[in-house]
């Protein structure tokens, strides 16, 4: 097995280091029948008491089964929610996650805050190109160039261009690209 072909196993062990708080001991050392319970399951037989007695009109009709079913329907919601897992969590700690995700906004959150996305604007600025031109101002022009032709050039070359006359007693100032091809002349 090469390399690029190796199978890559990761393992998680994050479920076996967070134990849930539970309720299962009583004061006397002795244990909740059923017990231990998480705090889910007791908000759920506490939360399913208090309806089944609000409700007590319409469903209290069979004499003293009625509180049969007010223990046993409680304790059977909690028995089915110790089972229950959705993502490996408890369903109340997932309602609690999907509310929390369907109240974010949708660009997010940064620092506390609800982050906005800011409108585009077109940037406009005002760039100034100069050309200079190709000749040299007149004041600080060069005299004309003479060409030198010999009888069997190797090679054609464009002659110099012709510069304006400089002041006397100073030497023609030439351009790095006029130097080469002076040089070249003279061969």
């Amino acid at each position: 097995m090469s390399a690029s072909e190796e199978e890559l196993i990761g393992r998680s062990y994050t479920r076996a280091r967070k134990h849930p708080l539970v309720i299962g001991k009583l004061p006397g050392a002795g244990r909740l029948p059923g017990g231990p319970y998480t705090i889910t399951q007791v908000m759920t037989m506490v939360i399913s008491f208090g309806l089944l007695v609000m409700t007590r009109d319409l469903w209290a009709h069979f004499g003293a089964m009625n509180f049969v079913l007010m223990v046993l329907v409680p304790w059977g919601l909690a028995w089915v929610l110790r089972y229950a897992r959705l993502d490996g969590r408890d369903p109340a700690r997932a309602v609690r996650s999907l509310l929390i995700y369907s109240s974010t906004p949708a660009q997010g959150r940064l620092a506390g805050k609800p982050q906005r996305v800011v409108r585009t604007r077109l940037a406009s600025a005002t760039c100034t190109v100069r050309i200079r031109s190709a000749e040299p101002p007149a004041a600080v022009a060069a005299p004309a160039a003479v060409t030198k032709t010999s009888v069997t050039p190797k090679r054609k070359t464009r002659p110099a261009p012709a510069a304006a006359p400089a002041p006397a007693g100073r030497p023609a100032p030439k351009t790095g690209l006029q130097a080469l091809l002076a040089s070249l002349d003279e061969r």
